[in-house]
């Protein structure tokens, strides 16, 4: 495993953090080019379909870069599914740059390509798994908002007649969003009794199921969070009754773990299987250790490992990024104090991930040895 750690730092690591900010950066571009088209003129006017298409991508195009933003936050937390939607949107942001015809939005397509070919060679840098569970509540809350949208587009188009200011599919999905929402910006009219009657249906509609639907989205995560640190703060362990889990494990950290092991119960996470086998063997009859064979930033191998009820966590994985990736997981899964076992020396950007404590071993030993030698012995005896 040492070895394989080895040959992976002399290969070139393209970064993580770069990627995400070259993604928040084309974003930023489409929302300033779209701005910026509204209130411009095509260099090249057309007509007809593409007249259409240019009036769009200029409004679309904003809302492809706010997209973009919220993709690159998940990047930041290696989600892979961020990585395959910020992917496609790029890809839209630059068909956006070419479509809405201007010289400033060259610009637009110039990073876009960039970008997309950047993220082409990036794929392995985020990998982490984004698995969303609906209970049958959530989705019929889901069901409800799609069909209430569905239902003022097609009444609204098929009753266009009725109203004042209907007439396409795009005037129709505005007035539902405006009259959902309560918006009411007042340039649509309905002009009889059952046109009044379909509006005042889509009021009281609209902010229900909205309501309804985030109360059964977000309800639950809430309930989750507020009983998982109120417990914490009621039952936390002490002494021998204190969980550590141990996300990773190489020599290095097989140091820490017996430390640990004589004063709380271990579980050990590492997603090698001989390195979980070798563990097992060497295990003393009096350790209170177990193993667990999975992937650290995986979400159902941290449920696995109950991370809800651990006193502490312990993030040694033996590689940079993977314990940036490892401590979003956790600091997710759990309100335990985490501790990282750093390499080089990026102790302040893993406690602004959600470390609380992150330790670089090296360079506490650097300062010790320093010290030690240009102060003398009450300096080496404090370390």
């Amino acid at each position: 495993m040492l070895e394989r750690l080895g040959r992976d730092r002399l290969r070139p690591r393209p970064s993580g953090r770069a990627v995400v900010w070259l993604v928040a950066a084309i974003a930023l571009v489409s929302i300033g080019t779209g701005v910026a088209a509204i209130v411009t003129e095509p260099t090249l006017g057309t007509t007809g379909t593409l007249g259409e298409l240019q009036a769009v991508a200029e409004f679309s195009g904003t809302v492809v870069g706010f997209a973009l933003l919220v993709t690159a936050w998940g990047m930041r937390r290696g989600y892979r599914l961020a990585y395959v939607a910020a992917a496609v949107l790029v890809f839209l942001s630059a068909a956006h740059g070419v479509v809405q015809s201007r010289l400033l939005s060259v610009p637009l397509v110039v990073v876009s390509v960039g970008g997309l070919v950047v993220l082409v060679f990036t794929s392995e840098r985020f990998t982490r798994s984004s698995s969303l569970t609906l209970d049958a509540t959530q989705l019929g809350a889901l069901i409800a908002i799609v069909g209430v949208f569905c239902y003022g587009t097609a009444g609204a188009y098929a009753l266009r007649a009725e109203f004042t200011g209907v007439e396409t599919v795009v005037d129709a999905v505005y007035f539902t969003l405006v009259t959902a929402s309560t918006v009411g910006y007042g340039d649509v009219h309905p002009t009889n009794d059952g046109a009044r009657l379909f509006a005042i249906s889509l009021v009281i509609l609209g902010p229900a199921t909205v309501a309804v639907a985030v109360g059964s989205l977000f309800g639950p995560a809430i309930d989750r969070r507020l009983s998982r640190t109120g417990s914490r703060v009621a039952d936390r362990p002490t002494d021998r009754a204190a969980r550590v889990v141990v996300l990773g494990y190489d020599e290095t950290t097989a140091r820490f773990v017996r430390a640990l092991a004589a004063n709380a119960t271990i579980l050990v996470v590492t997603p090698d299987d001989d390195v979980a086998s070798r563990f097992e063997r060497n295990r003393t009859g009096d350790d209170d250790v177990a193993v667990l064979v999975g992937d650290p930033t995986d979400e159902s191998t941290l449920e696995q490992a109950d991370l809800e009820t651990a006193t502490a966590v312990l993030v040694a994985t033996g590689d940079d990024a993977q314990n940036s990736y490892t401590v979003l997981a956790a600091r997710e899964a759990t309100d335990a104090r985490l501790v990282v076992v750093t390499e080089d020396g990026r102790t302040d950007a893993l406690e602004r991930a959600g470390a609380d404590v992150a330790i670089d071993p090296d360079a506490l030993l650097v300062d010790a040895v320093a010290g030690a030698t240009l102060e003398g012995e009450n300096v080496a005896a404090e370390w």
